[in-house]
This record gives structure tokens, sequence and C-alpha cells, in this order.
């Protein structure tokens, strides 16, 4: 009797150790038959307000559902889970509020204390400074990393009118795995940019355009250097 309830809890420990960290319900190496009907050839979404983009069944795609806070805001909500060859590789949360405390709160539990925290730092040519959280998190084979959103176009980011403070756009987290931690090229076409040097100088123009129009006392202020950088993109 004894040697049954040692081999019972020898069981359970195992099955404890083996269940995987999940996010939003979802795992790394989960597979695409857990979202999408993959007998057609283009697959079919089996949740509710969830998009396919790319080829998730065959290929690199996501299976995503995200939407913007509120008209006229960048800052969006929702989750997104990214595909190689029907496998999940990537999961990314898009969270539409600043509360850092919960979300490190969160991963800490999941994952264990950060193996880094550097904040994002941006500062104006008056010398004033800003600094937003951002974490990296690692337990065997995951990798998260997390960040308040700074808006920016370019890598230049964008402040608010008057007050010149830089817009925020909530925070994003994206759980992956070792490997593809060092892989950007595995992110689904829809998300890499291969231009050349002058195709993203013409699209960075066709955006300040756009921008400039929209939000005509928003300033620009470049992080690395701090320089106000509005007037050379009006």
């Amino acid at each position: 009797m004894l040697a049954l309830l040692v081999i019972a809890a020898g069981c359970a420990a195992f099955a404890q150790q083996s269940e995987p960290i999940k996010f939003r319900g979802a795992y790394i190496g989960q597979p695409i038959s857990d979202y999408a009907d993959c007998a057609s050839g283009k697959g079919k979404s089996l949740r509710e307000g969830y998009k396919l983009h790319g080829k998730p069944c065959t290929g690199l795609g996501s299976v995503f559902r995200t939407k913007m806070k509120h008209f006229m805001s960048s800052t969006m909500e929702g989750d997104g889970f990214a595909f190689e060859n029907g496998k999940l590789f990537s999961i990314t949360i898009y969270i539409p509020n600043e509360d850092w405390d919960k979300v490190r709160y969160d991963l800490t539990e999941k994952l264990g204390p950060p193996a880094k925290e550097v904040p994002q730092l941006y500062q104006n040519g008056f010398g004033a400074r800003w600094e937003y959280e951002q974490g990296f998190w690692q337990k065997e084979n995951l990798v998260a990393f997390a960040k308040i959103k700074v808006a920016n176009i370019g890598g230049v980011a964008i402040t608010r009118p008057f007050t010149h403070v830089p817009e925020t756009e909530g925070i994003e987290v994206t759980i992956t795995d070792a490997q593809h931690a060092k892989r950007p090229e595995t992110l689904p076409s829809g998300y890499r940019q291969r231009k050349s040097t002058r195709a993203r100088g013409c699209q960075w123009a066709e955006m300040m355009k756009t921008y400039n129009a929209a939000h005509p006392h928003a300033r620009l202020i470049n992080p690395k250097t701090g320089i106000d950088v509005t007037a050379r993109t009006a």
C-alpha cells in the first residue's frame, strides 16, 4: 500500500513538472490545431474574434485578436500567437495600460525574478529625461520580454503637445523560446521590413506627412541624441 502511494505521488509530481507554462491559455510548442482548422488550404480560425495571417498551418503565420483602445488611439489591446510549421513559437500580449507592477509580478510568478531590468531612457533638447520600464525573464527554454511602449516613428519618440512628454501606448509582452529569441527572421512576413535605405527614407517621409497633418502640435525627440527633430521632418 505504501509503495502504491509513493508511486502515485511520484507520478503526480512528474505531471506537475511537465505541465507547460501558459500565458492567456497558450504555451510555446502548442499545435496550430488548437487555434485553426487546417483542413482547407488557407486554414480557418477556431476561436471567435481571432484572424489568421500568413501561413500558420504550413509555414510562418499568426493567429491574432487586437483592437485599438479607443477612437484615434494608437494603444492596442489583445494578443497574437505566431506559428512556425504548425507549432506556436511566440506569444505577444498587448495591455492597454501602464500597470508595470502587475505585469512584472505576473511574469515573476511564472518565470522567476527578471534576469535583467534596464529602463528605456528618453530626453529632449532641454535636458528633461524620462525613464520607462522594461525587463527580461528566462526560465529554462522560455524567454520573455516586456516593456512600456513609447510611441515613435522610425525610432524617434513622439511627444504630447504642450507638455512634450513622450507618448506611451500601453505595455507589450512577448514570450518565446531561446532558439527563436535569437532569430528575428522567424517573424511572419507581415511583421518584417526588408527595405533598402532609400525605401525606408521614403516611407519615413510619407509617415511624417500623415502624422504631421493629424498632430500639428506634437514634437519628435530622438531617444539617442535627445534632439528635437520635428522641424527636420515637417
